[in-house]
């Protein structure tokens, strides 16, 4: 492993987690900066490959779970753990990704395909979910809404679209079926679970359907 890549990701993720931390302190909502956390981090994911090995990738995934399993069980960094609803979803948030890359590394687009659902479709399916009233269901530890489902499709699909496009599948149309199967997976966890699955099977169906 190099070690100035590895260090200057790991330091400019530590500098996300303390400047959400101070966000909080001035009075921003746990529910935002962890929100702004899952955007920013997910979203720098799927730049990984242009500059990071997938050994490089796993070390990350295996520090920084520990990292927020210690301050989860601590009860610290509350901007980002000390949300109302129980939930997981922070401690296996690197998990999901790592075992995106060790699943897809071979095929970067589908890697940061992958990584970018998790950034824009979950947070805008949570919003959405969160401030209009719908159709829901019970999950475990909480409840998915239709309007936060549909949001997920919309957002999954584009983003495929601009994939396949920009790869020159020539498999557009397959974007309908690969965001349909990462909202499913999205929709029946609950406790933030699906931060665990959905950058897996994003991740697959990027690299199978819309051939990335």
């Amino acid at each position: 492993m190099r070690v100035l890549p590895l260090l200057g990701t790991t330091i400019g993720l530590l500098g996300l987690f303390a400047a959400s931390e101070f966000a909080g302190r001035r009075g921003l909502p746990a529910e935002t900066t962890r929100r702004l956390v899952h955007v920013i981090g997910a979203g720098t994911t799927a730049l990984f490959p242009l500059y990071l090995h997938l050994s490089e990738v796993i070390a990350l995934a295996v520090a920084f779970t520990a990292f927020l399993g210690w301050t989860y069980i601590r009860g610290s960094l509350r901007s980002v753990h000390a949300v109302a609803r129980p939930t997981l979803g922070a401690v296996v948030f690197p998990i999901g990704l790592g075992v995106a890359a060790i699943a897809v590394w071979s095929h970067p687009a589908a890697f940061s395909y992958a990584a970018l659902v998790l950034a824009l479709a979950d947070p805008a399916a949570s919003v959405v979910g969160r401030r209009i009233a719908g159709p829901s269901w019970p999950v475990p530890g909480g409840r998915k809404s239709a309007l936060g489902s549909v949001t997920f499709f919309i957002v999954a699909f584009v983003l495929g679209v601009i994939f396949a496009a920009l790869a020159g599948s020539g498999v557009i149309l397959a974007a309908v079926g690969a965001a349909a199967v990462i909202t499913a997976a999205e929709a029946t966890l609950g406790f933030g679970l699906d931060n665990l699955l959905i950058p897996v099977v994003a991740g697959l169906v990027g690299e199978q359907w819309l051939r990335l």
